[in-house]
């Protein structure tokens, strides 16, 4: 208590010394501003890292119970498993509100992310030589660019409109804006990706690994031209990656490797977000996803599962793989009930019961351990955003588009060919070849946060379609005039007079 009476009286001091102008004028030279952190290199990485923080939820708890509830709960082949909250429920059953926390706490990180990218944009591109030489002011500045279009670009796929922050709030005046044209947000994201490309290295080395590359920065344009519809341009972006190898990103041979830790900024990585398990301090830079993805039956917490859709969807070729078996990606994504599935040396009716039909995602567990054997409440496994296979069949996608089913062929077929899957017929039309760049892309990227926004970008007829025939509680409930996006969340519209 006499610490904090010893603070009150200290705080009164300066109202004693009020009559004294000069004083009030000055600023107290104990204390960092804004205008008076950015004071060297060090300085400005900080800055930038809170950048990177917000991309990845700043928060263990977040980082699954946040991001992954919104963008994996409204797709037809994810859903909440036995153990689940109210809010994740209504996501999925597309009962959700402006309430909502979950969509509200996204995107608030968002616009928090945004806001540090915009100070890092205008503080360290201020500061001289003197400070920080050149390169490195403009590779910081170019990375914040890259990590403002990448959160505009998150925000702008889960709501129909947002607010354009391209610059940070000088006074009260600014914090209140009205929701921006969508086409002006995706000039500003296709800027920001452009500014990047022109300054960013193509790699890092192996200490820096984990930043945003010229790569990374080509291939999210590529996407935000695609899911604009702008097949030529994203084709010209796409292939400076598939064709000209910037970056000299391939597949890595071992599908389930991308996602169990194992094999972390791998040369399929073109972009993914960095957590250590170290909590040194008081840090918490891991997460839980291993937990939130198992199952009870092999300790996890049974937060989420995958419908039945999903498993139809990797069965739909039939037994085709040269291995005799359904595609393997289907056995790399998923426990479910087939004598060929492995649980940790255990079979799926052993664990789950021989009546069972759950299917569990295996995408994002530990390696070949089950949960009660690891200590994942602070898993330290990237979560990758941005996979080359993911650049292969967007490519496929713009070319099938712009030139011909055949063109588009090769780029399918490579990323058929890790899961052992045949080559596709050639002569498909550009009807055929589209319906199966649509079944690649729910089977190569399945839980990784793409499906909904793909099946929109396709038409709100498919997008009914497929929520409405999902078969998961709550189907009934979908609309696309309606639930195509996430509502305004009522505290922005409560705290935003311009709304």
């Amino acid at each position: 208590m006499k610490r904090y009476i010893a603070y009150f009286i200290c705080g009164l001091l300066p109202f004693l010394w009020a009559c004294e102008d000069e004083f009030l004028t000055q600023k107290p030279d104990d204390k960092l501003t804004s205008d008076a952190f950015y004071r060297n290199q060090a300085d400005a990485e900080a800055a930038l890292a809170t950048v990177y923080a917000q991309i990845g939820a700043a928060d263990r708890w977040n980082v699954t119970e946040v991001n992954f509830v919104v963008e994996h709960f409204r797709s037809d082949m994810c859903m909440p498993g036995p153990d689940r909250y109210a809010d994740w429920t209504a996501i999925s059953t597309f009962s959700n509100t402006e309430g909502n926390s979950r969509s509200t706490i996204y995107w608030q990180d968002a616009y928090r992310g945004i806001f540090h990218a915009n100070q890092v944009i205008e503080k360290v591109g201020a500061m001289n030589e003197e400070k920080i030489k050149k390169d490195e002011r403009d590779r910081i500045v170019a990375e914040a660019k890259f990590l403002r279009g990448l959160l505009h670009f998150r925000l702008l796929n889960n709501w129909e409109k947002i607010i354009l922050q391209d610059k940070a709030p000088a006074g009260e005046a600014d914090l209140s804006k009205p929701l921006s044209e969508r086409d002006d947000v995706w000039k500003l994201i296709e800027q920001d990706f452009n500014d990047a490309i022109s300054v960013l290295p193509e790699q890092y080395i192996k200490s820096k690994q984990g930043r945003a590359t010229k790569g990374a920065a080509i291939g999210f344009l590529g996407k935000a031209l695609l899911y604009q519809g702008k097949f030529g341009d994203a084709a010209e972006q796409l292939e400076k990656l598939v064709v000209d190898k910037i970056g000299n990103y391939d597949l890595v041979n071992n599908f389930k490797s991308n996602f169990d830790g194992s094999n972390e900024n791998n040369k399929e990585s073109v972009f993914e977000i960095q957590y250590s398990s170290v909590r040194s301090n008081g840090r918490h830079i891991g997460h839980v996803s291993a937990k939130f993805t198992s199952a009870p039956e092999i300790g996890g917490w049974g937060n989420i599962e995958a419908t039945q859709n999903m498993v139809d969807e990797f069965k739909a070729e039939g037994q085709v793989a040269s291995t005799g078996k359904y595609d393997t990606r289907l056995y790399e994504t998923l426990f479910f009930n087939d004598t060929d599935v492995d649980i940790f040396g255990q079979s799926y009716s052993y664990v789950f019961g021989a009546e069972s039909n759950r299917a569990i995602f295996r995408k994002y567990t530990l390696s070949d351990i089950p949960e009660e054997d690891n200590s994942a409440w602070y898993s330290s496994q990237n979560i990758p955003l941005l996979r080359f296979s993911d650049v292969l069949l967007m490519y496929a996608e713009a070319i099938n588009e712009t030139e011909t089913a055949d063109a588009a062929k090769p780029f399918i077929d490579r990323v058929r060919a890790r899961a052992h899957m045949p080559v596709l017929s050639a002569g498909l039309s550009k009807e055929q070849m589209r319906n199966r760049i649509m079944h690649e892309r729910a089977v190569e990227l399945a839980y990784e946060g793409h499906r909904f926004f793909d099946l929109r970008r396709w038409g709100m007829d498919l997008l009914e379609n497929k929520m409405k025939n999902s078969g998961k509680p709550g189907a009934e409930n979908f609309s696309s005039t309606d639930k195509a996006y996430f509502p305004i969340p009522e505290s922005e519209t409560n705290s935003n007079s311009a709304l």
